[in-house]
């Protein structure tokens, strides 16, 4: 290891004036205590109250965030709409497949504990069996196909739309 004097014997003058007035200007922005604030004489940006919006107002529903121009939100729908938290999203589990002649039937698990074998046109909710093969099913969900293979990855369908959502959210 080099002592402290070697290191310092390989430097100049001029590096070592440098390091110290950075030394010096660190101490005195951490020593000296600043007031931070609007530039005097400036007003705020047309549509922005004076003192800025007090959380009493909703300053954190005012969109864009970081914009001094905020604005109120404007999503449809009320905030309870918004904040309530999402529905399950339904997960289709292929556990058997019945070929019995010419009737074919698919057990699916989607999680309502149902137990009962379904047939082509049969389903739960707002999904419906549209075919069964040896190894897979096919199902259909408000124009979507979704197909679910025996011993395969689950299916993920589309949760059920809110009833009171706003006819525009509405699929």
């Amino acid at each position: 290891m080099r002592s402290v004097s070697t290191v310092l014997a390989g430097s100049g003058w001029g590096a070592r004036g440098a390091f110290l007035l950075a030394a010096l200007a660190a101490l005195a922005v951490r020593a000296l205590p600043v007031e931070v604030g609007p530039a005097p004489g400036r007003a705020p940006p047309a549509g922005v109250p004076a003192g800025g919006p007090s959380p009493a107002e909703g300053a954190a529903l005012s969109r864009p965030l970081f914009d001094p121009g905020r604005r109120p939100w404007t999503a449809q729908g009320g905030r309870d709409l918004i904040l309530r938290p999402d529905p399950a999203t339904p997960v289709l589990v292929l556990r058997g497949i019945r070929l019995d002649g010419g009737q074919a039937r698919a057990f699916l698990d989607d999680g309502s504990g149902d137990r009962s074998w379904l047939a082509v046109g049969e389903g739960r909710g707002d999904w419906t069996i549209a075919a069964i093969g040896p190894d897979r099913v096919s199902v259909a969900q408000r124009g979507r196909r979704v197909e679910a293979e025996f011993l395969g990855r689950p299916a993920t369908l589309r949760p059920a739309p809110f009833a009171d959502a706003p006819p525009d959210l509405r699929p």
